[in-house]
């Protein structure tokens, strides 16, 4: 396992999450089997919410476990922390690994009173979202809807849930 510092592309402040885990890491920290991965990124502030009195429990987190080519090693994730990620050997060390760091960046954050993201399946939803396309993408689609004798909006809802099976 291992733990390095992804640099964002863009320059900004650095993340929050970031503070508590890299501990004096560097980028320039070599692959080294037996550490957790900690890469920067942002974290919305919608869905976050402080620590304070909330009792988190880390097995509502959205945990994810991949291979990775490049690294050659098993890459586990968290999707509430978009900046974490831990490689191993087995898919079963990652797995472990991203629920120990994740657990101990929760650690971090509440210590010093930040706010922690809550796991995306405590989240309220309404099941409205905007989405922006071009025009003449928006005019097939209408067209598609009212051949099909369908709302736009059961057209495009069945596409997508059609295209998150595959």
């Amino acid at each position: 396992m291992r733990t390095t510092l992804r640099q964002a592309a863009t320059k900004r402040k650095s993340s929050r999450l970031q503070n508590p885990v890299a501990r004096g890491s560097t980028n320039k920290s070599p692959k080294i089997r037996g550490q957790s991965k900690a890469l920067s990124g942002q974290t919305s502030v919608s869905g976050i919410k402080k620590a304070e009195g909330t009792k988190l429990n880390i097995d509502h987190y959205t945990f994810r476990v991949f291979w990775s080519p490049e690294d050659r090693e098993y890459v586990g994730s968290c999707a509430e922390f978009g900046s974490l990620s831990h490689l191993d050997e087995t898919p079963e060390a990652a797995f472990q690994g991203i629920r120990k760091l994740v657990k101990s960046v929760i650690g971090d954050l509440t210590r010093s009173g930040e706010p922690v993201p809550s796991p995306i399946s405590e989240r309220a939803y309404s099941g409205a979202f905007k989405v922006r396309v071009p025009p003449a993408l928006h005019r097939r689609l209408v067209i598609e809807a009212a051949e099909e004798g369908v709302s736009l909006n059961r057209l495009v809802s069945a596409k997508l849930a059609s295209h998150l099976k595959t």
